[in-house]
C-alpha cells in the first residue's frame, strides 16, 4: 500500500522536528555561559516538542482514517 501524499508529509516534517531536538541538546550545551541564547533555545526546543506531539496526533488520525476507507 502506498502512501498518500498528506500521510508522507506528516511523517517527513515529523522526521525533521524530532531530528531538529537531538540537535537542541547540542545547542543548549554550546550556549552555557550565555542564559539568554541558552532560554530562546529552550523555548523553541519546548516548541517543537508541541508540535512534535501535535504531528504524532495527526498521523495515527490519518492513519486510522485511512484504515477506514480501505
Amino acid at each position: 500500500m502506498a502512501l498518500d501524499n498528506l500521510t508522507y508529509n506528516i511523517i517527513t516534517v515529523l522526521h525533521e522536528k524530532s531530528k531538529g531536538l537531538e540537535a537542541y541538546d547540542k545547542y543548549l550545551k554550546d550556549a552555557q555561559g550565555n542564559n539568554e541564547v541558552r532560554q530562546i533555545f529552550e523555548e523553541i526546543r519546548r516548541s517543537d516538542e508541541q508540535h512534535i506531539d501535535r504531528l504524532r496526533t495527526a498521523l495515527m488520525s490519518n492513519l486510522g482514517q485511512g484504515q477506514r476507507a480501505a
